[in-house]
């Protein structure tokens, strides 16, 4: 007998003991035990029908690698999802994209944390419109241009220039 069909005969006798168990549980009265090893004999007989891709073939969309992974985080642990050749494998493939998806991340994270220091540092005591472009119901003939709109106190309706930035000038 050859090993490639010396492994396909262990696939299966792992089929076979797969639909077994799940018999067993089912006569036990585990319906969800039961299940489980079904699911788990049909991912053998899909790994049987659909061999795992390699150097020569396409990988499987990153999504898709994505969801099973996910998928199999129900009823599996990480270190057993890891121990699958095919995931390890399909994984390798993508490491560049994954790499790089890690990168823009990182940089995203750097940015978001950036901004929050900006926030943190904003001077709150100036409460002026920087631009009022974004509203054309509230856009004035500066718009497009910095300038503010803060209010005159006691008089309604009216701007004046901003005590704070003394650079724009108020929409008067």
């Amino acid at each position: 007998m050859s090993a490639v069909s010396s492994k396909l005969a262990e696939r299966f006798n792992k089929i076979r003991e797969q639909v077994d168990v799940a018999e067993m549980y089912a006569a036990d009265g585990a319906p969800m035990s039961a299940m489980q090893n079904l699911v788990d004999a049909i991912a053998t007989i899909h790994g049987i029908i659909e061999p795992s891709p390699d150097q020569n073939r396409q990988p499987m969309p990153l999504e898709r690698l994505v969801e099973t992974v996910e998928g199999a985080l129900h009823r599996r642990k990480s270190e057993e999802i890891a121990a699958v050749p095919w995931v390890a494998e399909a994984i390798g493939l993508h490491e560049p994209a994954i790499r790089a998806l890690g990168e823009v991340a990182a940089l995203a994270e750097q940015q978001y944390r950036a901004a929050l220091v900006e926030w943190i540092g904003r001077d709150w005591t100036c409460l002026c419109v920087v631009s009022c472009a974004e509203d054309p119901a509230t856009a004035c003939s500066l718009s497009g241009r910095r300038h503010v709109h803060p209010a005159i106190p006691g008089q309604p309706g009216v701007y004046g220039p901003c005590p704070v930035h003394l650079d724009a000038p108020g929409d008067l």
